[in-house]
């Protein structure tokens, strides 16, 4: 065996070791990745935690003759406000628990313009813009306890897995492969080129 032989294999095994260090550290990275974002809010939680309300939600009146979300749910002294965020929208109150008092805003308004009103008798509140009702721009808040939608938080089905955990799981399991390829070809292959006498 001659130096070259033995350095060719050398390089081959240096190439497998670091790609298999390369392949752990992206796994590791995708889980930390993952965990990071499962932690963060993504916008439609009650502001004040579990708290019992007293935080901000916001709901937009969009030039897709809709409301952004459709579905809200706040706990008892979340405040929302209504954001235009295009013309002609106001929002008329359907229907609501006995004792709520929300009048909701009967003006035609436009972009620019913001109503809020505080939630504080549980129960379903329906509503809808006026000039858009027929093409279904119509929504719900709910305010209960937990400020959750209780058909997606009790159903006991385990923790629910983040987007974009998923997608760094995906990620680290194709680059895992492609190194496992790699070796595969390297080991079996091997590094000698040259053409046999």
């Amino acid at each position: 065996m001659s130096v070259d032989d033995a350095n060719a294999r050398l390089s081959r095994r240096g190439f497998l070791k670091a790609g298999a260090g390369a392949t752990a550290a992206a796994g590791s990275a995708g889980v930390a990745a993952g965990q990071e974002d499962g932690n963060e809010s993504d916008g439609n939680e009650t502001a004040g935690g579990g708290g019992g309300g007293g935080g901000t939600e916001t709901v937009e009146l969009t030039g897709d003759n809709v409301f952004d979300p459709a579905e809200l749910y706040i706990q008892p002294g979340t405040t929302v406000v209504f954001e235009w965020t295009s013309d002609g929208h106001n929002i008329l109150v359907d229907d609501q628990p006995d004792d709520a008092n929300w009048e909701g805003h009967e003006p035609i308004e436009n972009e620019g313009f913001t109503y809020e009103h505080t939630f504080e008798v549980m129960g379903e509140y329906a509503y809808f813009c006026k000039p858009h009702a027929s093409l279904g721009m119509e929504a719900t808040i709910t305010v209960n306890e937990s400020g959750q939608n209780p058909a997606a938080s009790g159903g006991g089905g385990g923790p629910s897995l983040p987007d974009s955990a998923l997608t760094m799981g995906i990620a680290t399991m194709a680059a895992m492969l492609s190194t496992l390829g790699l070796a595969f070809f390297f080991l079996k292959y091997g590094g000698d080129y040259e053409t046999p006498e």
